[in-house]
């Protein structure tokens, strides 16, 4: 009995031990993707502003989650469009336009599973001498209590996820300056 008993703490202290450190880890997550468009700021800008087109180049679309349910609220492009979503594989959150400046580019926050933003980003739009557009997101968040066991994992995530929707956003724009 004794010995089942000081196994018991043993156990305890483990895991106590374990959720310490994990609760010390750092929350805070960032990711930075950039990437050079052939096309102008102006046409960039369009099809960032206006959230209903990012289901024509982004990574998060019916693709992801067939069964995803988009709503979209506010003006159409710019500051208060909002995009909701619910999905088995996406679960709930929005993303909301909150600066939106066409030679600057774009400021939104992003709120996932609760009801406060969980992430802010950042797009920002330079144009080139070759007559392109030089855009980098930037992403920044913080994980919930004992979250930091995560966040390598949602850097690297993210990161993919970010320049994979960047990729296919530059095919798009090139493929229509071509036609």
């Amino acid at each position: 009995m004794l010995l089942v008993r000081r196994l018991a703490i043993a156990v305890v202290a483990v895991v106590a031990v374990g959720f310490a450190i994990a609760a010390a880890l750092p929350r805070a997550w960032h990711v930075e993707q950039t990437v050079v468009i052939a096309a102008p700021p102006e046409k960039t800008y369009a099809l960032l502003a206006n959230l209903r087109r990012w289901q024509d180049w982004s990574v998060w679309t019916r693709e992801l989650d067939p069964q995803v349910r988009n709503t979209f609220e506010g003006p159409e492009s710019g500051v208060g469009a909002r995009w909701s979503w619910l999905g088995p594989k996406m679960g709930h959150g929005q993303l909301e336009i909150t600066a939106a400046d066409p030679a600057v580019g774009l400021q939104l926050t992003e709120t996932v599973g609760g009801p406060r933003p969980s992430a802010f980003a950042v797009i920002t739009l330079e144009p080139t001498a070759e007559g392109g557009t030089r855009l980098t997101w930037s992403d920044d968040g913080n994980l919930p209590v004992l979250g930091g066991v995560f966040t390598h994992v949602t850097e690297r995530l993210l990161t993919e996820q970010i320049a994979e929707s960047l990729a296919r956003l530059k095919t798009r724009l090139e493929d229509a300056r071509q036609n």
